[in-house]
């Protein structure tokens, strides 16, 4: 004789209305899910109230992330910034558990937890052993949360760094998955690490309105990108979540849902809009160069130089040295118009290469071009040990060894200039001219009845690490975000990601690129020396 269910326990589960932030969790198989959303949108009850119980039901789409009885490894984490115990005063601030033990049926629950062992332990409804459901928080130190592998594990809002950096090795062993639900207004290094270096979004029709209205993007609801990374976004709105609805009509109002919320959420900045209601990101806050824009700045090398870039213009080659860190060595041309285009780059690991491999490598880049001006960090300077020179000495004296052999055109690398902030004020210049522009060759403006050239800045797109650079590299942040409440932001830029950015500051302090050059009437070139191999530029 079947079992009677007792329908009483399954009320949480069963009230909960359907939305489409869980049918794309549900149907999305890759193994690092992050979602983004505005304020009080539903996603931690959308994880732990409804996808979790499927989960241990073996009721989910995709099969691989359900628990069966033969599966070995069957603990689920949940990590937020609290223990379920934790308080302040009568208020728990933990939002996880109460979510999770609303939707599971009590007859599930083996043990729940203690003060001294935040384990919820499960009976499997299908069987197999128990199901462990722990409870960890972000101020463990990270060797208390290594270790044991997990089906799944889910991170509540904002993690340190290094917290997520140590769950992904966990759940290799059972090809299971992370599930980051996080407002976008916290998304500090999430942003660079998850949101840009997805492969696959998704976006409620909401989300892809608010773009179009918000921002003037077209965006897809489902969008592919070449990632390698086994990542996918799904960004989601507060107007999504369908208690607004339910709560409207209980209190009889007579309002819509999205005059209801931005009754709310109706802020002065746009940004902030953008990211607590739409759950849209706009990483400009901390960022050194706020007016880069990758499907502006970034362009094809193709499309724009396909002849390659004009032997006459002029030219500089720029390195930026470290002892241990990869270097960043960057060419860059100036055009008669005062438009500047970074076309060429390296980034040689001194640790796997010696100074002799770099400098053929450049002269090989640099090709025919002949480089009107070389920079190098002045830390250069620096005696080398193992050769009883400088390392700017030994790149001088293998470039003009080489020169003598017939490879490259020479050149004779000087320090750099490290005072004043005069370069990076005029990238940012630059950048914001070309924004306003819109493409190269398209620089001549009339204001005010007079034509004015505008100084630009372009990245090839055979130069993804100098693009990265310029929208990636920020100032500092405080490591407990509450200090963000109580502090001023930090002034220190970052070190991830200066270091192109370095290259290119040193090339606007210096004299050569701070005016237009007039047209060189040098030898002229033979043969077309084509070097590229761009793609995915504008």
């Amino acid at each position: 004789m079947a079992k009677k269910v007792n329908w009483d326990e399954w009320l949480g589960f069963i009230s909960f209305e359907r939305t489409l932030v869980e049918a794309f969790l549900e149907r999305i198989d890759h193994s690092i899910v992050a979602i983004f959303t505005g304020n009080q949108q539903g996603k931690t009850r959308v994880v732990c109230g409804n996808y979790i119980p499927k989960m241990i039901m073996g009721a989910l789409p995709l099969k691989r992330f359900n628990i069966y009885p033969e599966d070995k490894i069957r603990s689920i984490r949940l990590a937020s910034e609290n223990l379920p115990n934790d308080s302040e005063g009568s208020e728990v601030r933990n939002t996880v558990y109460p979510a999770l033990k609303e939707s599971l049926p009590k007859s599930w629950i083996k043990k729940d937890i203690t003060v001294r062992k935040p384990v919820v332990t499960v009976n499997s409804p299908i069987g197999g052993p128990t199901i462990p459901i722990e409870f960890v928080s972000y101020n463990m130190t990270t060797n208390a949360v290594a270790g044991v592998q997990r089906k799944m594990i889910v991170l509540d809002e904002l993690s340190p760094y290094e917290f997520y950096e140590e769950q992904r090795p966990r759940i290799m062993a059972a090809n299971g998955r992370i599930i980051i639900t996080v407002t976008a207004i916290n998304a500090n290094w999430m942003y660079d690490e998850l949101f840009e270096r997805a492969r696959t979004y998704v976006r409620t029709p909401i989300v892809v309105q608010a773009y179009k209205d918000r921002l003037g993007l077209d965006v897809k609801k489902i969008e592919h990108t070449d990632s390698s990374q086994d990542i996918c976004v799904i960004q989601a709105a507060t107007d999504d979540n369908p208690l607004w609805a339910e709560l409207i009509k209980r209190n009889n109002l007579q309002v819509s849902v999205p005059d209801y919320i931005t009754k709310y959420l109706d802020y002065n900045d746009p940004d902030t809009i953008l990211m607590r209601r739409y759950g849209i990101l706009k990483q400009s806050g901390g960022a050194i160069f706020k007016d880069f824009q990758w499907d502006v700045h970034y362009i094809s090398g193709d499309r724009y130089f396909p002849n390659d870039i004009p032997y006459k213009w002029r030219h500089g080659r720029f390195v930026d040295f470290h002892e241990k860190n990869p270097w960043a060595i960057m060419w860059l041309a100036l055009s008669p118009e005062n438009e500047a285009f970074v076309w060429q780059e390296m980034n040689p690991s001194p640790e796997r290469e010696i100074v002799s491999g770099i400098a053929r490598q450049i002269a090989e880049k640099t090709g025919d071009i002949i480089s009107f001006t070389d920079l190098i960090d002045p830390l250069a300077a620096k005696m080398q040990p193992s050769v009883g020179v400088d390392v700017t000495t030994d790149l001088n004296r293998c470039i003009l060894k080489l020169k003598r052999e017939g490879i490259g055109t020479g050149g004779y690398f000087r320090s750099w200039d490290t005072k004043s902030l005069r370069g990076r004020d005029e990238i940012k210049k630059r950048l914001k001219n070309a924004k306003e522009v819109g493409k190269p060759f398209n620089n001549k403006v009339v204001r005010d009845g007079r034509t004015e050239v505008l100084p630009t800045l372009w990245i090839l797109d055979n130069c993804k690490q100098t693009a990265l650079s310029l929208r990636n590299w920020r100032t500092d942040e405080w490591a407990d975000r509450n200090a963000h409440v109580s502090k001023d932001a930090k002034e220190t830029p970052q070190q991830k990601w200066s270091h192109f950015c370095m290259c290119l500051e040193a090339c606007f302090k210096h004299p050569a690129f701070q005016s237009a050059p007039r047209m060189n009437h040098g030898p002229t070139r033979e043969i077309p020396q084509a070097r590229y191999g761009q793609r995915g530029g504008r």
